[in-house]
């Protein structure tokens, strides 16, 4: 006769086997929200590995080290620091503190602002390996493999921005490039290396200000989506509506911190999948751009005080919207902002 029970528990575990096996094969790649910033955990072959770390303002310190907390992570096995602006070191030393931190790399690139100096003073301290990459050279963290593109070794010779470390991964079929603020003369320096760029997904580089993200290194990297990790309302405009349509363009899917929240990005090395923390959010409830009060503009995503403010001038002076694409002659919303709020608005 037939151990039903026998038959059940050995069912179970290759069920839990197979689980297990389809778990340790995905790459996951999180583009958290930060603000005006840059922060990405990266997460694969049992390796979490942290690329940059947002801005020196206690609030970000404080959510990197949330988010961190609920993944269960307990060891950062290693910190990438793109380079020394403060959008992307200042909340690193409050992580270094607060996990255990097997090894840093730096673009070397030298700046002299207190908070560039406390991070690295903070990584002498706790006697933390501390690497330099240059272009060509690969870095291997546990199971994944970054091939650097940027920069190269007269890192001094370069501005703060250009001398960015420029990441590729490649996870089977599906492929990232972490541009940190790259501008053009890295974008083309790249172009000519002789280096692989394509990639499937583009971090874009310098939260989408127009310095980067240029047409000739968008057609070489040839992204599916891409990522601009952008504060909401932010004082600099980025990302750039010159930007936004170039990707456009060049039919590339785009996603925002400041329209979407967290971004999160996994793929088995055959697909890839997005998920997003406001995705839908308040979907099914329109609001009329033509009527509402200011605070109420503000449900929209992307849309802060500066640009609620700057719709009810608009309706003052004009009179209601007539058209989707008049509201784009608001000054700060560009294609990307009104293609995130277009679905949640009404005319009339």
């Amino acid at each position: 006769m037939v151990n039903l029970r026998a038959v059940f528990l050995v069912f179970l575990f290759l069920v839990l086997i197979f689980s297990t096996q389809v778990l340790a094969d995905e790459l996951v790649v999180h583009f958290i929200d930060v603000g005006q910033g840059d922060s990405i955990l990266i997460q694969g072959q049992g390796t979490k590995v942290l690329i940059d770390g947002g801005d020196r303002w206690d609030w970000v310190g404080e959510r990197l080290i949330s988010y961190l907390q609920e993944l269960d992570i307990a060891v950062i096995n290693a910190i990438i620091s793109t380079h020394p602006h403060a959008d992307h070191i200042g909340g690193l030393p409050a992580v270094i503190r607060e996990f255990e931190v097997e090894k840093v790399y730096d673009s070397g690139r030298v700046h002299t602002t207190q908070t560039y100096e406390n991070y690295l003073q903070l990584i002498f301290d706790e006697e933390i390996p501390y690497f330099t990459p240059r272009r060509g050279d690969k870095i291997s963290v546990g199971g994944l493999e970054f091939l650097v593109l940027n920069p190269a070794e007269n890192v001094e010779d370069y501005s703060l921005n250009d001398a960015s470390i420029v990441l590729r991964l490649e996870y089977d079929e599906i492929s990232f490039l972490f541009t940190g603020d790259a501008e053009e003369r890295a974008e083309l320096e790249m172009v000519n290396s002789g280096l692989p760029l394509e990639s499937t997904i583009l971090k874009v580089g310098h939260h989408g200000s127009r310095t980067s993200t240029n047409s000739f290194f968008l057609e070489e990297v040839s992204p599916q989506a891409a990522v601009i990790q952008v504060g909401i309302d932010n004082r600099y405009g980025h990302p750039h509506p010159e930007v936004l349509e170039n990707l456009e363009e060049n039919n590339v899917k785009i996603f925002r911190n400041d329209l979407h929240g967290n971004i999160i990005i996994g793929t088995d090395g055959k697909e890839f999948w997005v998920e997003m923390e406001k995705e839908d959010e308040d979907r099914g409830v329109l609001i009329n751009i033509n009527t509402a009060c200011i605070q109420k503009l503000q449900d929209l995503p992307g849309i802060g005080p500066v640009l609620a403010e700057r719709i009810n001038e608009y309706r003052e002076k004009h009179g209601p919207f007539t058209s989707y694409e008049e509201i784009k002659k608001v000054q700060g919303i560009g294609p990307g902002t009104l293609e995130g709020i277009k679905n949640l608005i009404v005319l009339d």
